[in-house]
């Protein structure tokens, strides 16, 4: 009788989980408050429940990706956009722990999925992503132990952060398709615009009275005036919120540029949410990602630079044009603050008194020289907040905890300078590898994943996001793989093996593991 519950149970979760994790995701919004009280507690049941929720939602993502790849994935891109927003009208009922439960489903899914594909020798080690991604998480796994960091809870903390959305690569690759791209892209297009919407609803409307003791237990810091702040949307962060939106804006921008025209509804409305965000460099980074697309069109590889350049020339000129315009508008006092943020900041990017681009940069310089510093590095957790999290100390730098906003500089100071150059080689290799499909294929998610790398650079692996770093690392994976398919001749090992062959023997990924497919 046990067993055969267990065996039924089994094939509820992993046979039928793409239609129990829709059925989950639908019933959520009218079980929030089921076990509501007045105080925002749940007592003793606040941390069984937080630990059910969390297991459950884990149990139905990966045994739909293993069973049904496509429902799978689709449920991962609906699901972690909405992490945030799940998590803040979960207080009422079960309260507010810093430690969340549901954070960890995603590293904690991909981690049991590469744990699979790894056992049953899935993974080929003689494809030159692959063997960069595997040189790299050596590496990251030794700086768990990094004393520098301020312990070893610290470095698992960031572990899951930066270790965790690298497993995924081989997720994607493994379990994903073609048309698993497409749908992923869809889905951040809808994703894009709800999500927008609730940002909208935050700045313009009114705060929920769950959305403001959010920011109070979590110490939100993200104000413009003392009574003016930058919203958050679904998400967790600004940042997210921000670099989500743009993702789903750069697809609608590839799908329209294919003759969809019915995507530049989308795309206009996100676009407009990102400029009113007031995040600077958002819309810098919008317009670049629209540019380069758009260069990209041209088969003839001569006349892509030449393209960008007058695309930079005709962005600029009217980006400039825009600003000084809204400077005329009547806006009520909210949008006044952020437009102004915005118009002070872009016009004059160099002025340190109305922009921060130069404190950005300074940012930038420490992180490349940190390397030359701290060849060792600090620990996975100094560059997160796993770091204030849990090591002494409540604010950065207080407790070791730096963060140069930029992925490859944050990976070059929690990782020395080994890691952040391997780091470094493999978005070089992802970005030959994106491009290289797009000049074989020519296919409308090629294009918009040449995009999507653009509008993400430096957030590709960025600590504390906890959906655009797993998105864009399961979707690397598909890529590679499809390219390796399309054309496994291209493949240059050469060069990456030589920069491998300097690693110290035992970091080195070996093709005598006997790892194939």
């Amino acid at each position: 009788m046990l067993v055969h519950l267990t065996v039924s149970l089994r094939n509820l979760l992993f046979r039928h989980a793409g239609i129990v994790g829709c059925a989950v995701l639908m019933l959520i919004p009218f079980t929030l408050g089921l076990y509501g009280i007045d105080e925002p507690s749940a007592g003793a049941l606040s941390e069984p429940l937080r630990i059910m929720i969390a297991l459950i939602v884990a149990a139905v993502i990966g045994g739909s990706i293993v069973q049904y790849p496509m429902i799978g994935f689709s449920i991962l891109a609906a699901f972690l956009p909405f992490l945030g927003l799940i998590r803040r009208e979960l207080i009422p009922s079960i309260g507010y722990q810093s430690n969340e439960p549901l954070t960890l489903i995603g590293a904690a899914v991909g981690t049991l999925l590469f744990i699979r594909i790894a056992s049953n020798r899935w993974i080929s080690v003689k494809n030159t992503t692959i063997k960069i991604t595997i040189a790299l998480l050596v590496v990251m796994v030794l700086q768990i132990f990094n004393p520098n960091q301020g312990g070893i809870l610290v470095g698992l903390g960031g572990a899951m952060f930066y270790i965790g959305p690298l497993l995924w690569f081989f997720v994607g690759r493994h379990h994903g398709g073609k048309q698993t791209l497409a749908t992923i892209g869809t889905v951040l297009v809808i994703v894009s615009v709800i999500t927008a919407l609730v940002g909208l609803r935050q700045q313009f409307g009114e705060m929920s009275s769950v959305e403001r003791y959010w920011m109070v237990v979590s110490k939100y810091r993200q104000f413009l005036t003392d009574d003016v702040v930058r919203v958050f949307g679904a998400s967790l962060s600004f940042g997210e919120y921000v670099t989500l939106m743009s993702m789903g804006a750069m697809v609608a921008w590839s799908r329209f540029m294919q003759r969809k025209y019915l995507y530049a509804l989308p795309f206009l409305f996100i676009s407009a949410t990102i400029f009113l965000s007031s995040s600077r460099a958002g819309v810098v980074m919008l317009l670049a990602g629209c540019i380069v697309s758009w260069s990209f069109l041209d088969k003839r590889v001569v006349t892509r630079i030449p393209r960008i350049i007058i695309g930079v020339a005709i962005g600029v000129a009217g980006l400039l044009i825009g600003l000084n315009q809204t400077r005329s508008l009547n806006l009520d006092r909210n949008a006044a603050v952020f437009v102004e943020h915005q118009v002070e900041g872009l016009t004059n990017p160099l002025g340190s008194e109305r922009s921060t681009a130069t404190k950005h940069a300074g940012l930038v310089e420490i992180g490349f020289t940190s390397g030359i510093r701290n060849p060792i590095g600090r620990g996975l957790g100094s560059t997160t907040i796993a770091g204030r999290r849990f090591s002494q100390g409540g604010t950065d730098g207080e407790d070791g905890t730096f963060s140069t906003e930029l992925d490859f500089t944050n990976i070059i100071v929690s990782t020395g300078f080994i890691g952040g150059i391997l780091y470094m080689v493999l978005m070089g290799r992802m970005s030959w590898v994106i491009i290289k499909l797009w000049d074989i294929r020519r296919t409308s998610t090629s294009l918009e994943w040449i995009a999507i790398a653009v509008v993400t650079f430096g957030n590709w692996l960025q600590g504390g996001y906890y959906a655009p770093s797993i998105l864009i690392w399961t979707c690397f994976g598909i890529i590679d793989k499809l390219l390796e398919q399309e054309a496994p001749a291209l493949v240059p090992g050469k060069i990456v093996s030589r920069v491998i062959s300097l690693l110290p023997e035992k970091f080195r990924p070996l093709d005598r593991t006997g790892l194939s497919h």
